[in-house]
């Protein structure tokens, strides 16, 4: 009776190297994220123009949940964003504060 070392030694399970691929490699172009939203534009579409989350989320393809989270990205940088005018910003300061209860 040979040993379980003997024998995988006969069969050449352990330690046998391969010189070539077992498969192919086939590349796919794939984009794994869509592309950004433009938080100027949409901060502009929201508060300036006054559209509404479902037409801004219709606009741009994405869910209206997906859109409030662009919506508070932009409350926490202040709406200081790229590609927004001073006299842009200061209007959507004005729009998006809480208005006050009386």
């Amino acid at each position: 009776m040979m040993a379980w070392s003997a024998t995988m030694r006969l069969s050449g399970a352990r330690g046998s190297k391969v010189g070539e691929p077992l498969g192919w490699y086939t590349a796919y172009p794939i984009q794994w994220r869509d592309p950004r939203v433009d938080l100027a534009e949409l901060a502009k579409l929201r508060w300036i123009e006054g559209l509404s989350r479902r037409e801004l989320a219709h606009r741009y393809g994405r869910t209206e949940e997906a859109v409030q989270n662009y919506f508070q990205a932009l409350r926490r940088r202040r709406f200081r964003v790229p590609g927004l005018s001073e006299a842009d910003w200061a209007r959507i300061i004005r729009a998006a504060a809480p208005k006050k209860r009386t």
